[in-house]
């Protein structure tokens, strides 16, 4: 069976989870671990699935919208359903000017997706949101710059629904380190990026929501806001996950050189 073809199959199990919602009789769903409600249709790994599941118990707030940065050119993301199958307007943003060019051709008949060419970073990721059409936030932001994902989401004074933000699987999970903002530096492919899951779980603390679920991948980390969080683990029941991308056990090559993390709370 073709990829495409999977991708297809998978499309239409998660398009029927959507149109579930809000079916009599569906009731508020109990507390688990969201692990079995993975599913990939565009997202890199089970992003895809754990978002519907997500979006089951607290709702789009009468105002479904999305934020995604680090989407390339739109083939692969974690709003990328939401916006293709579900019609929902957002805004993608892309530095690279070539992965740009695809991204914004694929949209360009979509009138309520925008797509922006900007390298996206704590001093105009607000304005770059409000400018777009947001003036309040979206109700779904995904986070994934393959670095300073921490400093973003700590300068954003938005409070969307639900956050996703990468974080770095190698790193103690227990522990708060964080990529220096400066000086600036671009991933390697390599385990140096980005900052621990303790230090975004600490970070969302302070910013009023509660950890939820990291993917089987060991990439992603999902985040609710506290007035949302009732239908949800408590955090210390939540699986956190070492490297385990393509879920093959793996993870990055180490990183060379003199490389290090800061504490952001010191």
């Amino acid at each position: 069976m073709s990829d495409r073809r999977v991708t297809y199959l998978a499309l239409a199990a998660l398009g029927d989870r959507y149109a579930a919602h809000g079916r009599p009789g569906a009731g508020d769903p109990v507390p688990e671990d969201l692990t079995r409600h993975e599913l990939k249709v565009f997202s890199q790994n089970g992003e895809d699935g754990v978002i519907e599941a997500i979006l089951r118990r607290i709702g789009d707030g009468g105002a479904p919208s999305f934020v995604e940065f680090g989407i390339e050119g739109g083939t692969e993301g974690n709003c990328v359903f939401l916006a293709d199958v579900l019609g929902w307007p957002g805004l993608f943003m892309e530095s690279d000017p070539a992965a740009f060019a695809r991204l914004s051709g694929k949209y360009a008949h979509h009138a309520g997706v925008r797509t922006v060419n900007a390298a996206v970073g704590p001093g105009n990721v607000a304005q770059l949101i409000r400018d777009a059409g947001f003036p309040d936030g979206p109700a779904v932001l995904s986070i994934d710059v393959d670095g300073i994902d921490y400093w973003i989401w700590r300068a954003l004074d938005m409070r969307p629904r639900l956050v996703v933000v990468e974080y770095n699987a190698h790193l103690p999970p227990g522990s708060e380190l964080v990529q220096p903002l400066e000086p600036p530096m671009s991933w390697d492919e390599t385990d140096y990026f980005g900052s621990s899951l303790g230090a975004l779980r600490a970070l969302g603390r302070r910013r009023g929501y509660r950890f939820v679920h990291t993917d089987l991948a060991g990439v992603n980390a999902f985040f609710v806001r506290d007035d949302l969080a009732g239908a949800f683990l408590p955090e210390d029941r939540v699986p956190v996950r070492a490297p385990n991308f393509s879920l093959a056990g793996g993870g990055h090559r180490p990183h060379t050189g003199d490389r290090r993390y800061v504490d952001p709370s010191a």
